[in-house]
């Protein structure tokens, strides 16, 4: 069951990595939407679903055994969605342009955690090696 668990814990965040992309893509459209159409809401539910997720990787991290430095990117990376949604709403047009950046953070961060999370899984996962016989089983497989 728990090489199981390390792999969907992989598979969670490279699906978050993907919505992170398309939270990007969402934001363009908005930016450059035409006719005067910048229509943020398809960002914002994306953006909380993202959270969310992310949040429940946590828990995740338990139920798959993760090393305790997975969880603690996992964890930052809730803090960072955390600081993601305060600077979308500051109203200072200085510190809210650092809602980008801290985006791009959030997908790096992810893409890092997914690339561990994959390379732990890995080792983790492969079947135990089978020990060499004793010699008294020797004895007895003649």
């Amino acid at each position: 069951m728990g090489r199981y668990m390390r792999w969907i814990y992989a598979g969670w965040f490279a699906t978050i990595a993907v919505a992170i992309v398309v939270q990007f893509y969402l934001a363009g459209y908005a930016v450059f939407g035409f006719h005067g159409l910048n229509d943020f809401g398809p960002h914002l539910v994306v953006g909380d679903v993202i959270g969310i997720a992310i949040l429940l990787g946590i828990g995740l991290a338990f139920a798959a055994r993760v090393p305790w430095r997975l969880t603690i990117i996992n964890i930052a990376l809730f803090v960072l969605m955390f600081v993601q949604a305060v600077l979308a709403h500051t109203g200072v047009q200085v510190i809210s342009a650092l809602h980008v950046v801290n985006g791009i953070l959030i997908l790096g961060g992810t893409v890092n955690l997914v690339r561990e999370a994959v390379s732990w899984a890995r080792l983790q996962g492969g079947p135990a090696p089978a020990s060499s016989p004793t010699p008294a089983q020797e004895l007895v497989a003649r």
